[in-house]
C-alpha cells in the first residue's frame, strides 16, 4: 500500500462524496457518501449510507457505490478505479474495495475524526490502511483530506454545531 497525493480533480470528487453525505443525512441516515471513478476519469457510480432508511446495517456508502456499479453491469469498470469517500472506509467497506479490484482510495475525514463526535457505539480500531495493507494486492490510500468539510454534515446531523 502506498500513500498518494491528491489534485484538484480528486478534491472535486471528494466534495461530491461530501455532498452525497449531506443529502443522505437530510434523509435521516448517518452522512457518508462515496464516488467510484474509473481509471479513465469517468464516474462509474455514486453511493450513500442508507443504514437507517433501509434498516440494513451493510448499506454503507462505499458498498452502495460498488453494488450500484455491479447492478448496472459495470463490475469490470471498478478494476483499477478510485473510491472517493467522505469518511475513511470501515473494515467491511475496505474488504469490498479489495474484492472489487479498486486500486486507490481517497477519503476526507478519518475514523479518528468521526470517533470524536459520534455517540458511543460499536467501532473498529482498524483504519482502512490496516485492512488494505493485509490484502495481496497494492492499493493506494490517501487521506484525510477536507476533514472539516466532511464533518460539517455530521455536525448538522447530530445538531452539534
Amino acid at each position: 500500500m502506498s500513500q498518494s497525493d491528491v489534485d484538484d480533480v480528486d478534491l472535486a470528487h471528494l466534495r461530491r462524496a461530501i455532498e452525497l453525505a449531506d443529502e443522505t443525512g437530510d434523509a435521516g441516515n448517518r452522512p457518508f457518501g462515496a464516488v467510484a471513478v474509473g481509471a479513465d476519469g469517468h464516474v462509474i457510480s455514486e453511493g450513500a449510507n442508507s443504514v437507517a432508511t433501509s434498516a440494513d446495517v451493510t448499506e454503507h456508502a462505499e458498498l452502495d457505490a460498488i453494488t450500484t456499479a455491479c447492478g448496472e453491469g459495470r463490475t469490470g469498470d471498478l478494476v483499477g478505479a478510485t473510491m472517493y469517500a467522505s469518511g475513511e472506509p470501515c473494515p467491511m467497506c475496505s474488504a469490498a474495495i479489495v474484492w472489487a479490484g479498486i486500486t486507490r482510495v481517497v477519503y476526507a475525514a478519518s475514523s479518528a475524526d468521526f470517533s470524536r463526535i459520534l455517540p458511543d457505539g460499536p467501532r473498529f480500531t482498524l483504519g482502512c490502511s490496516d485492512v488494505l495493507e493485509s490484502a495481496s494486492v497494492e492499493i493506494e490510500v490517501s487521506g484525510p483530506h477536507l476533514g472539516d468539510e466532511a464533518l460539517a454534515p455530521f455536525h448538522r446531523f447530530l445538531d452539534t454545531d
